[in-house]
């Protein structure tokens, strides 16, 4: 991999064919528009969500404190944008907003925590997931496919247990993590079948497709960045995230794995106070 020079938070390439590619600002969790000529970015350490075309030109701030976004995705049109908002001491909840700016509107009015939203390919319905590793959420833990029209929510079948929903770019798969983070399984739509695929030592954090279908990315925190081929049960090393100390990742259009690296600097200082 090519070396970088590291601002802060950085978007960096892991493909050894490619260049490294950075943006020098403090941001994160990038995803590009279905044609590659946009992207949807979180600016730390406000959390704000920003757009703007792939070589950086025609920013636009889209949110404002106290909204705080995470996991943006565009739809599949390019007209609108969903995200989480994280907003602390409140639920965790999907969010639509259109691209060209507005005000953000819930995607599903309820009180239970939602995550990782992704559009199916006709626009008109999402699918979504719960969240087990947070405290007070008490939804049942399963996939969510949701009539942005109808406002009905239906579980996807046999998805009990079941997160982090990965929609193939080809339609033929979707991917999600079993709820203690430690094997990864995938649907093929042809045969309506799950099938349990990745299970190695470690934890699969944060999958993500690969532009033409055949790969799946994801972060193990405990042994480095892997990718698994679409037929095969065995993933390969891509790097070691030893140096790196965040665990978003992405795919940029031209197959490059796109890594977060945190370089902030905490620091505690002691007091000493005299009153009177």
């Amino acid at each position: 991999m090519a070396t970088c020079r590291v601002v802060n938070w950085l978007f960096m390439t892991a493909s050894p064919t490619s260049s490294c590619h950075f943006f020098r600002e403090s941001a994160g969790e990038l995803d590009f528009s279905q044609d590659g000529k946009w992207i949807a970015y979180v600016s730390y350490p406000e959390g704000t969500l920003w757009r703007s075309r792939a070589d950086g030109s025609e920013r636009v701030q889209l949110t404002f404190p106290p909204v705080s976004v995470s996991l943006p995705r565009w739809s599949p049109d390019g007209t609108q944008i969903a995200f989480i908002n994280a907003q602390a001491g409140q639920p965790w909840r999907i969010f639509l907003i259109s691209a060209q700016g507005g005000t953000p509107e819930p995607m599903l009015s309820e009180k239970e925590y939602q995550a990782d939203a992704h559009w199916l390919p006709d626009g008109k319905r999402m699918i979504f997931g719960r969240t087990p590793f947070i405290p007070g959420s008490s939804a049942n833990v399963a996939l969510q496919v949701l009539d942005l029209s109808s406002k009905q929510v239906s579980i996807f079948p046999g998805s009990e247990n079941l997160y982090s929903p990965r929609l193939s770019p080809d339609g033929k798969h979707l991917a999600a993590v079993t709820s203690d983070n430690k094997k990864l399984l995938i649907f093929d739509f042809h045969t309506q079948k799950w099938t349990d695929w990745v299970s190695e030592p470690g934890l699969i954090n944060l999958p993500i497709w690969s532009r033409d279908g055949r790969y799946i990315y994801y972060a193990n925190p405990s042994n480095g960045y892997h990718r698994v081929k679409v037929g095969q049960a065995r993933s390969e090393l891509i790097v070691d995230l030893k140096d790196l100390r965040g665990l978003w990742s992405g795919v940029a259009p031209d197959g490059a794995a796109l890594l977060l690296r945190h370089v902030s600097v905490d620091e505690i200082y002691s007091l000493e106070v005299e009153l009177p």
